[in-house]
């Protein structure tokens, strides 16, 4: 590689840019202000390297997400200060666009097996000179082949964007209709802003406890005692609410589990939210299980209400109410009577049948929209993939 690249070596020795940059498996060389929150980098970015739009760096941290360091090229700035930690290079007979394809694939990993080994003094921080980086092998095909990848690269990156642009179109609707549709409890006539053109009663108020059947909580049977786990019994824990409803838990109890605990069994169908650590998190069963004591478990005697009660429990976090309900300890943390004497506001049966449609609809494009955008990232990761020797 290092017969297509130069290596980079100029200083921001004249403050040219006061922009410190760290690099991000996911968002690529981006501000530390705006990533971060604050600057970690240096007062004086005089001796950082002065990076500018097109040019490449590295970052040899590894993580989770880029087991062997991040390679991105600067494109949301000008210029930008960055550490000397990183290897900074520009192009030089090489398509650019081929190059930054490549770096997204995982081709180059092999390379940075041979040649490093993770530093002594800094853990988290791969041990490769600039030299054994550059020392890197890349199979280069002639200009038209590499503009051809150039192009399908970049045509699969701008179908993501559209695609993720429409995401987050679908959720802003979502956030819209919670907003319009659905009338502040502090508005002196429950009224929605929209609504269903043939339900126009007002909106009642009411505590929580007033909608749903019964609530219980749940229990964690003692883990020293493994006799108490494996069994065939769903133990649900915070980890597990991931999505609407939740198909499988990462822990199951046994018989002897359930029975010396305060665990207890609930029905499927029923809405869990979460009282402590995610606070306000939700879920519906899809089957009977038990919970652990972080949960506050509410059943229905109807599905229409319960599902409802499930949009209006969205709306809550989207609003955070929560925050102004949760108690100050080592963890933040609801209790049942608050959650009891949660006031909402509740409108006839018929509006709310058709508020669940509506939103269940939305759901359900928005759901479709995650998977198309897995799809075509799955796509991308196949083209790259193959199309580098």
């Amino acid at each position: 590689m290092g017969r297509n690249v130069k290596r980079i070596r100029r200083k921001n020795k004249n403050l040219e840019t006061n922009i410190p940059l760290t690099i991000s498996a996911q968002f690529g060389l981006v501000d530390q202000r705006d990533f971060f929150g604050r600057v970690v980098a240096s007062e004086n970015l005089a001796n950082y390297i002065l990076l500018k739009r097109g040019e490449f760096a590295y970052n040899k941290s590894y993580s989770k997400e880029a087991p062997y360091g991040s390679i991105k090229r600067l494109e949301k700035y000008n210029e930008g200060a960055l550490s000397t930690l990183y290897i900074a290079f520009t192009p030089e007979n090489i398509n650019s666009d081929f190059l930054k394809a490549f770096f997204d694939t995982t081709k180059w990993y092999s390379h940075i097996v041979q040649v490093s080994t993770e530093g002594a003094r800094n853990h988290g921080l791969l041990n490769i000179s600039p030299q054994d980086f550059f020392e890197m092998s890349i199979t280069i095909p002639k200009s038209d082949e590499q503009n051809n990848i150039s192009r399908i690269y970049n045509l699969m990156n701008s179908l993501l964007s559209l695609q993720q642009r429409k995401l987050e179109l679908e959720k802003q609707l979502k956030f819209f209709l919670f907003q319009n549709a659905i009338p502040s409890k502090e508005a002196v006539i429950f009224k929605p802003k929209i609504r269903f053109r043939e339900f126009q009663d007002k909106w009642k108020y009411a505590k929580l406890s007033e909608i749903y059947n019964t609530d219980c909580s749940g229990g964690t049977p003692s883990v020293k005692n493994k006799t108490f786990y494996g069994g065939n019994i769903p133990f649900l824990t915070i980890s597990d609410l991931n999505n609407k409803k939740i198909y499988k838990t990462q822990k199951t109890l046994s018989k002897k589990g359930l029975e010396n605990s305060s665990a207890k069994l609930v029905p499927a169908g029923s809405i869990s939210l979460a009282m402590y650590a995610s606070v306000g998190k939700i879920g519906i069963l899809s089957k009977e299980m038990a919970t652990s004591q972080a949960f506050f478990n509410m059943t229905f005697d109807d599905d229409e209400k319960r599902d409802f009660i499930y949009i209006i429990l969205e709306k809550a976090n989207f609003d955070k109410e929560w925050i102004r309900l949760i108690s100050t300890g080592t963890q933040n943390n609801l209790n049942a009577k608050k959650i009891r004497n949660f006031h909402i506001v509740f409108p006839t049966y018929k509006a709310l049948k058709g508020l669940n449609k509506l939103f269940c609809n939305i759901d359900t494009d928005i759901d479709i929209q995650y998977k198309v955008i897995v799809t075509t990232n799955q796509l991308k990761q196949f083209l790259l993939q193959n199309l580098f020797i």
